[in-house]
């Protein structure tokens, strides 16, 4: 199947609701190629975490689970991964599993990014976040902190990151005859 600009423009507006992200992804990952289709897709919408070539491997409400293959444009002049991938990486999961967690109505942006590096990072690398708490209902804007974590193919903790988030109600939609 030959994917469309329109296409992909709708599904790209699908993906900017935060429940919708379930829906494109459940879809998508049924299919062979779907993951590395799903993961484009964002990366295109979202330029600059587009720039590391993260892979979606698993994503549920509440939870996501990214790679990062190893690769020339990631690496700094001490031949490792360079520090911005690194956080980079980490905070890619945790916005998708936050973005999960909160109401269809609301939206979130990123307000603080703190990452600790523990270790040079060299090769392939898995980074994961998880949202304590869902939220059901939002009336007024809050502070969410996801924490995630970045491990090599050893399973070595690379990094950690703890992302605070300012997530509010999305503001009412204005009609066609406004």
């Amino acid at each position: 199947m030959q994917w469309s600009a329109e296409m992909i423009s709708k599904m790209q507006r699908k993906l900017l609701r935060p429940q919708q992200i379930l829906k494109v992804w459940s879809n998508f990952n049924q299919v062979p190629g779907g993951r590395v289709a799903f993961s484009k897709l964002l990366g295109g919408m979202i330029p600059y975490t587009g720039s590391v070539k993260p892979l979606v491997t698993h994503l549920e409400r509440g939870a996501a689970t990214v790679e990062m293959a190893d690769h020339r444009s990631v690496r700094n002049h001490l031949n490792s991964i360079h520090a911005l991938a690194l956080a980079n990486l980490a905070e890619f999961p945790a916005g998708l599993s936050l973005h999960t967690a909160i109401p269809e109505n609301s939206r979130a942006i990123l307000v603080k990014l703190e990452v600790e590096y523990l270790k040079k990072a060299r090769g392939d690398l898995t980074s994961k976040a998880k949202v304590e708490h869902t939220i059901e209902h939002l009336e007024s804007p809050t502070h969410i902190i996801v924490q995630s974590e970045i491990s090599d193919t050893s399973g070595t903790a690379v990094a950690k990151a703890r992302t605070t988030w300012l997530v509010s109600p999305a503001p009412a939609e204005k009609s066609k005859n406004d």
